[in-house]
């Protein structure tokens, strides 16, 4: 079967991993191997697999031509398949419409999983408030002050960590996290000095009169509780997502998530470590294109994060069938399509 090149428009080969005229990675190949929905039937199938409520509840309408307001759809005419958007005010806006049934499918199916979130996440935020609702009791003035004192020590805690840690790793990769860690450090060093120097002098340390109080001992049990979960979660997160750049004879590499990728003009394709040149692989440092080598990030290469193969894989979009689990529906849950946006055109 031959489709279109989503990118300069050739007609190239379904199984072909490349476009042969322009070098862009062939989408449709990368959704055979994801198992992401290519036919209406199969989106059918993945509809119902999720447990989701009826198509007039959801408003996604699979394999129908539907005509009333508010409704996403798909279905075929003939030869073409077509992806539609009814608006509130009945007016329908035409997604897709062409031969190319997986790329059809695939818009409404990304659609459809953007859709499930946002429910999920309208569910959450109802129960937080109903359970706060049913659950809140007064509080006397000592407790609203040290709950205020607290909160707003730990917001500047949070900010400050992340400023450091984010904003400065992007300008310099790596420095920001290691100058956090030597701050994280310093903090108990700075706490041995003071019980040393005031034992010496027989007065009470600093800590000490700042946990006598009542805000103090809130203040102080948020900082120790936000500092261990950066520590112990937040930080090898951010380590296993970071992407390192080198470049070797005008070739990028990109080393994230544990894996290597190669920049193929166009975006970037996962490769083996073995096909990784061995003089980055034995002296990173050299090849690594960071601030101090002089490097302008914003001009000359493409973020990794900001890649098309990034969005598939790790954004929120991911087509991987192994994240399907995460869209299936609750039957406690309702579906409020009301909250969905009718009047753009997608």
């Amino acid at each position: 079967m031959e489709i279109k090149c989503e990118y300069c428009g050739s007609i190239i080969k379904e199984t072909d991993e490349k476009c042969p005229y322009c070098g862009a990675t062939n989408q449709a190949v990368k959704r055979t191997a994801d198992h992401t929905p290519k036919t209406i039937e199969e989106l059918q199938q993945w509809y119902q697999a999720r447990n989701l409520p009826p198509y007039e509840v959801t408003r996604f309408f699979v394999g129908i031509n539907y005509t009333q307001p508010k409704a996403f759809g798909i279905y075929r005419e003939g030869q073409n398949v077509i992806v539609y958007k009814n608006k509130a005010n009945g007016e329908r806006a035409i997604r897709y419409q062409g031969t190319d049934e997986a790329y059809a499918v695939n818009e409404l199916y990304l659609k459809l999983k953007e859709e499930i979130l946002n429910q999920k996440e309208h569910n959450r935020a109802g129960n937080v408030r109903s359970s706060y609702g049913n659950n809140r009791k007064p509080m006397s003035t000592g407790k609203v002050i040290g709950r205020t004192f607290a909160g707003i020590g730990a917001f500047f805690l949070f900010f400050f960590g992340s400023f450091v840690l984010f904003v400065l790793d992007a300008l310099y990769r790596g420095i920001g996290t290691a100058l956090f860690i030597a701050l994280i450090a310093a903090a108990p060093v700075a706490v041995i000095l003071d019980l040393i120097v005031c034992g010496l002098r027989g007065k009470s340390t600093v800590f000490e009169k700042i946990y006598q109080g009542f805000a103090g001992k809130k203040f102080l049990t948020c900082a120790v509780c936000f500092l261990m979960c950066f520590l112990i979660i937040l930080i090898p997160i951010h380590n296993y997502k970071k992407a390192s750049y080198y470049q070797y004879q005008n070739t990028v590499y990109v080393h994230s998530h544990n894996n290597w990728f190669e920049d193929d003009g166009y975006d970037y394709d996962k490769i083996d470590s073995d096909e990784v040149p061995d003089d980055i692989l034995n002296n990173r440092s050299d090849y690594e294109m960071t601030y101090q080598n002089g490097y302008d990030w914003d001009n000359n290469i493409t973020n990794f994060e900001d890649s098309r193969y990034y969005e598939e894989h790790y954004g929120s979009d991911s087509s991987d069938s192994s994240s399907d689990s995460g869209y299936d529906w609750d039957s406690n849950d309702s579906w409020d399509s009301n909250s969905s946006d009718w009047d753009s055109d997608w």
